[in-house]
């Protein structure tokens, strides 16, 4: 899942870098309105969270922008002002979501979870990985996996195409508190492609493991 943060506040990027990052989603930071609006006019993203107030150009402008260019993405509007007024002009202006500062981080990532709901199933050709109830299919099979292995494979497949090193792995699916090495991530990788009926999941050598995007 592939997040976009318009935010130009330092210290609120890093530690919703931290929290996203944890939760498995690709972040990606613009520190003004008009680098957020160039980086959605170029790439794809599920989700977008926008400050209300960002240099050159701000959250409701922006999100105006998006609208009028009918890009379809989710937007989450997160800003310190916090009256009806205010809420009423974000959702006017076409946020899905608005949340006001400050905040709880189990707040925010429930908002964002129930913004892109309706995308929960991942899917890679044939595989497929609900991520509310957990099925994880191959084939039309259902595949029986392990706690662990279901995080493996989810977050391989929130990834899909991109090397990602065992550190990542291990920060990510095990927790930056994990005091194991990463022979586990590799342990896991090897289980896994065994349940698959595919050899989804590549070695790069001396970079760690990438999941290759397939048809069906």
């Amino acid at each position: 899942m592939k997040i976009l943060l318009a935010e130009d506040d330092l210290d609120m990027q890093k530690i919703l870098k931290i929290y996203l990052e944890k939760e498995g989603y690709q972040l990606t930071i613009a520190s003004d309105g008009e680098e957020a609006l160039d980086y959605i006019v170029n790439e794809k993203f599920d989700l977008a969270i926008l400050d209300w107030m960002m240099p050159k150009k701000d959250g409701m402008e922006l999100c105006e922008d998006i609208r009028r260019m009918a890009i379809p993405i989710k937007i989450l509007m997160l800003t310190a002002k916090n009256t009806s007024i205010d809420e009423l002009k974000s959702l006017t202006a076409g946020a899905d979501e608005y949340i006001s500062k400050p905040f709880e981080m189990p707040i925010l990532l429930i908002r964002i979870k129930k913004l892109v709901r309706g995308e929960n199933v991942l899917k890679n050709a044939t595989l497929s990985l609900n991520i509310e109830t957990f099925e994880v299919r191959d084939n039309l099979q259902g595949i029986d996996l392990t706690r662990k292995e279901y995080d493996l494979l989810h977050y391989f497949m929130l990834n899909i195409d991109i090397t990602l090193s065992r550190e990542q792995i291990l920060d990510n699916v095990w927790g930056i508190d994990y005091e194991g090495d990463t022979r586990t991530v590799d342990t896991h990788v090897k289980r896994l492609r065994k349940k698959l009926s595919e050899d989804y999941i590549e070695t790069k050598v001396r970079l760690g493991y990438v999941m290759r995007s397939k048809d069906e």
